[in-house]
């Protein structure tokens, strides 16, 4: 499921311009690790009425069956006409002080399997580190409901 709480129903998917504008700044922030790891990002968000849904995993487009290390971040809507765009942004940042984290130690093992409680810029959202590949669980996802 693609989401921290239970849904009724599926989210709205953010548009793949957003998608590949975040991905784009993300490759060009990490842009020699990628080329030295042969990976890269893919980014993917959802939208429900009470929830912002975000993932970014960094993968080897020519290896697949190698899992990606996926960041996932959630947070709450609270107002129905709320705006989710405005929170995009530090969001955003928060990707980019995990993957500083991540390439900073070539050893790096630090998976959290829970949703973990987290605030930044007094943006409270929750996050976790995966080897999902959050791609396939949304093709899984979308046969499910047919």
């Amino acid at each position: 499921m693609l989401s921290r709480k239970e849904q009724l129903k599926p989210g709205s998917i953010l548009p793949a311009k957003w998608a590949e504008k975040v991905e784009s700044v993300l490759y060009g922030v990490y842009k020699d690790q990628c080329v030295q790891q042969n990976k890269t990002f893919q980014v993917h968000g959802l939208t429900y009425p009470d929830e912002l849904f975000l993932a970014v995993g960094l993968f080897n487009p020519k290896e697949l069956l190698m899992a990606p290390v996926t960041y996932v971040i959630s947070m709450d809507l609270d107002d129905k006409n709320q705006d989710p765009g405005k929170y995009l942004d530090t969001l955003i940042d928060s990707m980019g002080i995990f993957f500083d984290s991540y390439f900073a130690d070539s050893d790096w093992n630090d998976y959290i399997s829970n949703w973990t409680e987290a605030k930044y810029k007094d943006l409270e959202f929750q996050y976790k580190v995966s080897r999902e590949n959050i791609a396939l669980s949304i093709k899984a996802e979308a046969l499910l409901n047919q």
